[in-house]
């Protein structure tokens, strides 16, 4: 397959999809990741189910213990624990999402999903926090979180939110009127779908718009092993934000990672060989070259920011990372991506052929370097004719390619001069190739 770079079209800049849901500790900051948070260059953390399945922090309930208490006394808050976990986030440099409500309840019993009893209450508390966490309220911190996103997943059943479709829209408006009446140069938003092509979303968003309720952010999720059901649910969320009206809304995809199974499945007894084939897929080869092959996808898809499901490490879902910090494939095609980030430009990309499964992206640095990204989603091994087309290249400039697959994690395997401009690189099965090329 010929892959053409044009060396001299540049096509804009980048788009930085590449967050992550949660921050790099967990067991109590006995295990911490923020190395490579860094060096992956995380741009936006979303907080959503941290520490989970026994989160201290973050939650309402944890934060406001008693919801008879004054929601303008700190003394109604506890902090302490949130406090700590906020400043191990904001020390990877990343900004912050942060989700007001409930992490997820598998338990026959519910404790915390459930609508609060006083929206306004609910909502001023809000408010508390915001002010703790940028305004330096109650012995608090300036750290200018731009979005408040207003519950997670209202439309999956009583794991999210035992309340109806309508209960949510109230308190969505509630919460997002008081807090825009607070400081409106917030960001505020939701409601993070699980089913961004169920009925829920226009129903929302219809309500919102007779509501004049604001929405400066929609955010929505999608588990899947089709690289195209994720750029459906995009154009279809654009397309509905759009239509009722929301044009300036931005779009958030901020739950995804390759998923082969199904959610009703693999939590059945005698299923437990096929969640572990799951989830290892995720961290595997595979998994890694869906996440570089979605991240390049992103680029040209409205979708204006996204965030990973997720990075903080330990079990399940964690793609990046196993139970100990030890970096996963996957966490190499995000550091892959952040490497090609760090060139200034995007360059215009031609595939041969039929591409499904493959991606590419490439840029251009300030000093005339350039880097390219090819995401081989296949499961069969692919030759490759690259081709650097346009001025600005010549013979005596260096190429390094750097693989990841089943033996390799971002390690250099070629080198030479770029000499015709032509290179053949092979790709394994469910890989990715990363090639620099260096000004001489």
């Amino acid at each position: 397959m010929e892959v053409t770079i044009h060396a001299d079209q540049g096509i804009g800049l980048f788009k930085p999809v590449h967050g992550v849901n949660n921050g790099p500790v967990t067991y109590g900051s006995l295990v911490d990741v923020t190395d490579y948070y860094v060096d992956m260059g995380v741009p936006l953390v979303r907080l959503h189910d941290p520490n989970w399945p026994h989160p201290r922090e973050v939650d309402m309930h944890i934060i406001f213990p008693d919801f008879d208490k004054d929601p303008a006394d700190p003394a109604s808050y506890n902090f302490t624990q949130t406090d700590e976990y906020m400043r191990t986030v904001a020390a990877t440099g990343a900004k912050i999402l942060y989700r007001l409500g409930e992490s997820i309840e598998h338990t026959e019993k519910k404790y915390f999903v459930h609508p609060p009893s006083d929206y306004a209450k609910w909502a001023q508390i809000c408010i508390g926090i915001i002010r703790h966490y940028n305004y330096g309220w109650a012995d608090g911190f300036h750290y200018g979180i731009d979005y408040w996103e207003i519950w997670n997943e209202p439309d999956y059943s009583v794991r999210m939110w035992s309340g109806t479709h309508e209960q949510y829209y109230e308190l969505y408006e509630t919460a997002a009127k008081a807090i825009k009446a607070f400081d409106p140069k917030l960001k505020v938003g939701g409601p993070a779908v699980a089913g961004p092509a169920r009925e829920f979303v226009p129903e929302f968003l219809d309500y919102c718009r007779r509501a004049e309720a604001p929405l400066d952010f929609f955010s929505w999720h999608t588990y899947t092993a089709d690289p195209q059901v994720i750029a459906r649910h995009a154009r279809h969320v654009r397309g509905l934000l759009d239509q009722y009206g929301y044009t300036e809304a931005e779009s958030h995809f901020n739950e995804w990672n390759y998923f082969t199974g199904d959610f009703a499945t693999i939590w059945k007894k005698g299923n437990e060989r096929l969640r572990k084939d799951v989830f290892d897929r995720q961290k595997s080869e595979e998994g890694a070259s869906f996440a570089a092959h979605v991240l390049s996808l992103l680029q040209d898809l409205p979708v204006d920011y996204a965030n990973y499901y997720d990075a903080q490490p330990t079990a399940l879902f964690c793609g990046l990372f196993d139970y100990y910090g030890v970096p996963q494939k996957s966490f190499y095609a995000f550091h892959a991506f952040d490497k090609l980030l760090r060139h200034d430009a995007r360059l215009a990309c031609t595939i041969g052929e039929a591409s499904d499964g493959v991606s590419c992206l490439a840029g251009r640095g300030g000093n005339g370097d350039i880097a390219v990204l090819i995401s081989h989603f296949r499961e069969e091994e692919e030759e490759y004719k690259l081709r650097i087309a346009g001025e600005g290249i010549v013979p005596e400039d260096r190429f390094t390619v750097y693989r990841i697959d089943a033996e390799r994690s971002f390690e250099a395997e070629e080198s030479g001069t770029v000499g015709s401009g032509e290179l053949v690189l092979r790709a394994p099965k469910h890989s990715i190739l990363y090639v620099s090329i260096e000004k001489r």
